[in-house]
């Protein structure tokens, strides 16, 4: 067996008096840690980064049919695809020291589920569809004045796109506990949200987005996907702390090396306000400054969790790079 191997971790699962033969059908290593266990598989040197496209979407699809499987029998938080460790050793440390925050997020879905919705559409048939409408209108004016009947036309489907979203995002989130916003890649998509769903609600959200789909017009199609693991929720990132990172957004927030949290939020609010574009409106500078130091707070907003709750926190060099920085979306 190649020496060079190292661990890829999938998921971190709550294990207190759960059956773990699961994970020796499927070749899986344990790394357990008082009552949750790090779900890892050995893998040789990898560089995901560097890998083409059609390898990368095999390893992307083991690794969601691993957190599958463990979605359906355990109370699980999904690490970002691409944590690889080289030993056990790291792995412990890294569960010990950021134990609350990931009991945190187990609690968070517990007996939850996400479903991924998207909601798309025909643009052309549904301006079609207006036109056909307001044709004998249409027919009447000149041709100077239709290129600004264009211009309405699309100004009437950013308005419905709007409405559609509205209508659909309002009848899902009674249903849900929380809901994100996805990026929409797609122009033909009018809405990309997750939800996070009780899982005895199931059924209720499969009428919901059936109903949906039969009260809509043809030019619109909704599609949705899960139960699935809470990817968009409590997605973990597992990381050393960068020191130079840490260091710059330190910086940034012009705090000393040692501080409390308080001072910095204070900083950050004194900052926000003085960049703060609506104010600044006629220097970009400021803009660019304003979205630093926002980037510079999130930074030290996941260092101080990943520490815990203490009176003051070291920027120290020594100190920082002991810490494990865990990141996780909060809605």
């Amino acid at each position: 067996m190649s020496q060079n191997r190292e661990k890829l971790i999938c998921c971190v699962i709550e294990t207190q008096g759960k059956d773990l033969s699961i994970c020796e059908k499927n070749g899986l290593h344990l790394i357990p840690y008082r009552d949750i266990t790090a779900v890892t598989y050995r893998v040789e040197k990898e560089n995901f980064e560097k890998m083409g496209k059609e390898e990368l979407n095999r390893w992307l699809l083991w690794y969601q049919k691993v957190n599958v499987t463990f979605f359906h029998s355990y109370t699980m938080v999904p690490l970002r695809f691409g944590n690889i460790t080289q030993d056990t050793t790291t792995i412990k440390d890294f569960l010990a020291r950021t134990y609350l925050h990931i009991k945190s997020a187990l609690n968070r879905v517990r007996e939850k589920c996400e479903f991924v919705v998207k909601v798309s559409w025909d643009l052309s048939a549904f301006l079609r569809e207006i036109a056909r409408d307001k044709q004998e209108w249409v027919d009447k004016l000149d041709v100077s004045k239709k290129v600004e009947v264009g211009k309405l036309l699309f100004e009437a489907a950013e308005k419905k796109r709007e409405i559609i979203s509205n209508t659909t995002h309002q009848k899902l989130s009674r249903i849900a506990s929380e809901w994100t916003e996805n990026t929409r890649k797609d122009a033909s998509l009018l809405m990309d949200r997750s939800y996070l769903i009780e899982q005895d609600e199931e059924a209720v959200f499969d009428e919901e987005m059936e109903s949906l789909g039969k009260e809509n017009k043809a030019y619109l199609t909704f599609r949705y996907f899960g139960p699935l693991p809470p990817y968009s929720f409590v997605p973990l990132e597992f990381n050393l702390a960068n020191v130079d990172v840490i260091d710059e957004a330190r910086n940034t927030l012009e705090l000393p090396e040692r501080t409390s949290l308080q001072d910095i939020k204070r900083n950050f609010k004194k900052l926000s306000l003085r960049y703060h574009p609506d104010r600044n409106a006629l220097h970009q500078a400021c803009a660019e400054h304003f979205r630093r130091v926002t980037r510079a707070y999130d930074v030290l907003r996941a260092y101080c969790l990943s520490v815990g709750e203490v009176s003051e926190y070291s920027f120290l060099r020594e100190d920082v790079e002991k810490t494990f920085v865990v990141k996780n979306k909060i809605p």
